[in-house]
C-alpha cells in the first residue's frame, strides 16, 4: 500500500556555473553568491495504490514522472508532503544505478543485496538464480565496467525481481535489451502480478500500458491530470499531445489546401465533379480533449454511474444517471461554481444538449480552504437519442468570469434505446389515463 499526501519536489537550476575551482572560490571570497531558479518537478500530488495493483506513470518527457518514482524509492525526499509505503521495495531505475564499476559482477550482487536490506547468507541463496536469469554466464566474475548496457541491464533486473519484493518499481528499462529478453523480463512481471505483488511502471510505451497495466496515471507539467483506467488515461494523454501540437504548430491542425493555378478544361472540370459526388462522406471528427484554468482548484477526478452504482460508459435511453466531479482547492476559495454539460458531434458542429451549474441552481457552495476535496454529484435522467455523447466538466469562480479548471470533451458515453418500442428522438416517458364520463356507458361485448 502506498500513501502520496500532497507531495511537492523541487530543484535548483544554476544560471551562472564557475568553471574551475579557483573561479569558485574567489567568488566566494568576493560573497558572490550563485544565482538559481527553482524548478518544480512535481506539484501537490496525491495518490494511493492499494496492493496487487498495476500502474503505469505516463506524460510527456519533464512531467515528473521519474522524479515521483525515485519519490517512491526513497532516493529524493519530498520538500512537502509526505509519502507513506507498506512493504519490500525493489527499485529499478537507470541503468548502473548502484554498480560499482570495478567491482564484478558477483561482488555488485552482494553490495545491491546489502542497499535492499538481505545479508550475505540470503544473497548467497540467490545467487545462482540471479546469473542464471540474467544469461550472462562467465562474465559475473568480469568487472561492471567491461558490461554493454544490455548485460547491465539484465543483471540490474536479475537482482530486482530474484529477492521477491512487494513493491516492484521499473522506470523505462524494459526499453533496453534484446526482444527476447524483454519477453522474459514481462514474463516475469506477470508472475509478480498474479501473486499479487504491486508494480509501478514508467514508460513511453502505450502498448504496455494498455496490456499489461490495471490503472495509469498521467502527469503534466508536475501535475496529477489524470488517474484511471489505462485505456481512457492513455486516449486522454493523446488528446493533451495533439492539443499541445496543435498550439505549437497551427500549421498542422489547420493545413491550407491550395489548387495550383492553371486553366482546367471543361471535361476535367465535369471529371473532378463526377469524383467529388462519387467520394464517400467525411465521417465526424472526434472532439479532442481541451483543458485550461488558473488551476487554484482543479478537477482530479470524474465518475460517470448508471443507475446500479457501475461504473460504465454506455445507457440507456431514461436512465437515471450519477455524474460525480471530483474537486481539489489548492487556494482558499469561496463560493465556487461547479458544473457540467452533454454535447454531441453532429455534422462536424459539437451541439450542446444540457448543461448545469451549481450558480444556476442558486447554489452557494461556502468557504474551501486550500488542500480541501469535496465531491460534486449531479444527478440526471439520460432522456436522449441515440448516439455518441460526450462530457464538459469546469469549476469557475462565483461569477463564471474566471475558469479555475476547464475540461471540455474529458469523458464519453453512449445512449442507446430501450427494449420498448418508441417513436420520436427522445421518449417523454408519457403516461395515458382514460378518464370516464359519469353517463358514459361502457361498451359491452
Amino acid at each position: 500500500m502506498i500513501k502520496i499526501i500532497d507531495v511537492s519536489k523541487k530543484f535548483r537550476i544554476y544560471e551562472d556555473r564557475s568553471r574551475d575551482f579557483k573561479e569558485t572560490t574567489i567568488n566566494l571570497l568576493r560573497g558572490k553568491k550563485r544565482s538559481f531558479r527553482e524548478l518544480w518537478a512535481l506539484r501537490e500530488i496525491r495518490l494511493e495504490i492499494m496492493e496487487g495493483e498495476t500502474v503505469a506513470f505516463i506524460g510527456e518527457n519533464g512531467s515528473g514522472k521519474s522524479t515521483l518514482l525515485k519519490l517512491l524509492a526513497g532516493i529524493y525526499a519530498p520538500d512537502e508532503g509526505k509519502i507513506i509505503t507498506r512493504g519490500k521495495i525493489s527499485a529499478l531505475l537507470e541503468l548502473g544505478v548502484g554498480f560499482h564499476p570495478d567491482l564484478t559482477g558477483e561482488e555488485n550482487i552482494y553490495l545491491n543485496g546489502a542497499m535492499l536490506g538481505f545479508d550475505h547468507k540470503m544473497m548467497r541463496k540467490k545467487f545462482d538464480e540471479i546469473v542464471a536469469f540474467s544469461e550472462i554466464g562467465d562474465f559475473i566474475y568480469s568487472p561492471i565496467r567491461t558490461y554493454s548496457s544490455g548485460m547491465i541491464m539484465r543483471l540490474g533486473f536479475s537482482i530486482a525481481t530474484c529477492v521477491d519484493p512487494d513493491l516492484l518499481l521499473v522506470d523505462e528499462i524494459l526499453a533496453v535489451g534484446d526482444e527476447a529478453f524483454q519477453e522474459k523480463c514481462l514474463d516475469r512481471m506477470r508472475e509478480f502480478k498474479e501473486a499479487g505483488k504491486t508494480i509501478i511502471v514508467v514508460t513511453h510505451s502505450m502498448e504496455l500500458v494498455q496490456t499489461f497495466c490495471d490503472r495509469a496515471i498521467l502527469l503534466h507539467k508536475g501535475r496529477l491530470m489524470t488517474d484511471g483506467r489505462s485505456g481512457e488515461t492513455v486516449d486522454q494523454y493523446y488528446a493533451m499531445l495533439l492539443e499541445m501540437d496543435k498550439i505549437s504548430d497551427p500549421e498542422k491542425s489547420f493545413e491550407k489546401k491550395q489548387t495550383p493555378s492553371r486553366i482546367i478544361c471543361e471535361g476535367e472540370e465535369a471529371e473532378k465533379k463526377e469524383e467529388k459526388e462519387e467520394s464517400p462522406p467525411i465521417p465526424p471528427e472526434v472532439p479532442s480533449f481541451q483543458r485550461h484554468g488558473t488551476f487554484e482548484a482543479e478537477i482530479t477526478n470524474v465518475l460517470i454511474r448508471s443507475e446500479k452504482g457501475e461504473e460504465t460508459d454506455s445507457f440507456v435511453s431514461g436512465e437515471k444517471v450519477s455524474i460525480c466531479l471530483h474537486v481539489r482547492f489548492h487556494e482558499d476559495i469561496e463560493n465556487p461554481n461547479v458544473g457540467m454539460a452533454i454535447l454531441r458531434n453532429e455534422k462536424s458542429k459539437m451541439i450542446l444538449f444540457h448543461s448545469i451549474n451549481t450558480l444556476r441552481k442558486d447554489m452557494k457552495l461556502g468557504f474551501f480552504r486550500r488542500n480541501t476535496d469535496i465531491e460534486v454529484e449531479f444527478i440526471q435522467r439520460f432522456s436522449l437519442p441515440e448516439g455518441e455523447y460526450y462530457l464538459t466538466a469546469a469549476i469557475t469562480d462565483p461569477d463564471s468570469s474566471r475558469s479555475y479548471d476547464w475540461q471540455d470533451y474529458l469523458k464519453s458515453f453512449r445512449i442507446k434505446k430501450a427494449d420498448f418500442q418508441w417513436e420520436g428522438l427522445i421518449d417523454l416517458h408519457s403516461d395515458i389515463i382514460i378518464h370516464l364520463q359519469a353517463d358514459a356507458q361502457p361498451f359491452m361485448v
